[in-house]
């Protein structure tokens, strides 16, 4: 049993909700996990790191503060007392009581529920004993190598993660268009890149695509609150859509994505593709 993260010319694309359908519950937590599977689509970004009791869970920022009603850093806290925490009232008062995910209980459900998690590794302090730890976890769940992917902006981790664990599939960010930019995917050994739409270069995407490489576009949130192609717009000039929907009608991406779901099944749509 495995997800397919490559669907590049397949008639279908991966809507990649971020932090799980984050734009309409609490970012990270079983709500939004949820609210992305009642939408038909089945790609989620998550966020981990571990804490100082070697137990990996699912958050996004170093801290606790903004998502929580509790403070401190999630890598010197222990897991009993980030299960204390309440982490979704801040986003609105019906989802109080919302706890804390462990990455295992959350393979767990991705499993039973037949999601892929792409899961960005945040942790700052002690990587390799993370990773370590990971490979036990991983190695503890059947299938759990079928359905994850490990995302990172650090590229040397990476590498690090394939020399462990010879059977996981990573994906590396580039959030800018390098000289020898192939080169410096291959040589992080990723099976994915993850790219943004301001560095994308479309020779670029066709030199991922002919090296085997799977790609996930990102749109970044804004704080004006605009649709994220209208911000793209606004800030570059030129007609964003049209590029982004020539990418994937030319089977240049795998995956879109978004806090929005319901943006991302509209570009998908207009594309002629079926989002999923």
């Amino acid at each position: 049993m495995s997800f397919n993260f490559n669907l590049a010319k397949s008639g279908k694309i991966l809507i990649n909700s971020h932090r799980g359908y984050s734009q309409l519950y609490p970012e990270n937590t079983l709500h939004a996990f949820e609210g992305a599977i009642k939408e038909g689509t089945y790609s989620l970004e998550i966020d981990v790191a571990m804490t100082i009791d070697n137990k990996i869970v699912v958050i996004h920022d170093h801290s606790v503060d903004r998502t929580s009603n509790g403070s401190g850093f999630v890598e010197e806290m222990t897991l009993a007392q980030l299960e204390a925490l309440d982490f979704g009232a801040w986003f609105a008062p019906k989802f109080r009581g919302t706890p804390i995910m462990t990455l295992q209980e959350l393979i767990h459900w991705a499993i039973k529920n037949q999601a892929g998690l792409v899961v960005e590794v945040k942790q700052r302090q002690r990587r390799y004993e993370f990773l370590a730890e990971l490979k036990k976890l991983l190695d503890s769940i059947p299938f759990a190598y079928g359905y994850t992917q490990l995302l990172a902006f650090d590229h040397p981790l990476m590498v690090h993660a394939k020399e462990i664990m010879p059977r996981v599939k990573t994906q590396v960010v580039t959030i800018a268009r390098y000289c020898n930019h192939l080169e410096a995917i291959t040589h992080s050994r990723a099976d994915f890149v993850c790219i943004e739409y301001p560095h994308a270069n479309e020779d670029d995407l066709r030199a991922f695509k002919k090296a085997g490489l799977g790609i996930r576009l990102y749109f970044q949130p804004n704080d004006e609150g605009l649709h994220p192609i209208e911000h793209l717009r606004l800030k570059y000039g030129g007609d964003v859509k049209a590029d982004v929907i020539r990418w994937m009608k030319e089977g240049l991406l795998d995956m879109i994505s978004h806090d929005d779901i319901s943006m991302l099944k509209a570009l998908a749509h207009e594309a002629g593709l079926e989002p999923v």
